[in-house]
């Protein structure tokens, strides 16, 4: 069985909902074999440490009915 590689990027992305600063994005890139580039792209996790610190109630209440994610 062929395993195609992987690599994990972090990235900007939309503005947080709560305070409006772009999300940081980790998203988990699959490479295909004969091509430099990424085949699929999934979103694993999103970030916005400053809210995630001062409201992490209000976060994750709002990643969860926005993305299904906290």
């Amino acid at each position: 069985m062929c395993t195609l590689p992987s690599m994990k990027i972090t990235r900007y992305g939309e503005p947080c909902p709560l305070c409006r600063t772009p999300l940081f994005l980790d998203v988990l890139q699959v490479r295909s074999a004969q091509s430099g580039f990424p085949t699929t792209e999934r979103v694993t996790r999103r970030r916005c440490p400053g809210c995630q610190a001062t409201r992490p109630e209000q976060w994750t209440e709002v990643m969860q009915s926005r993305y299904g994610d906290a």
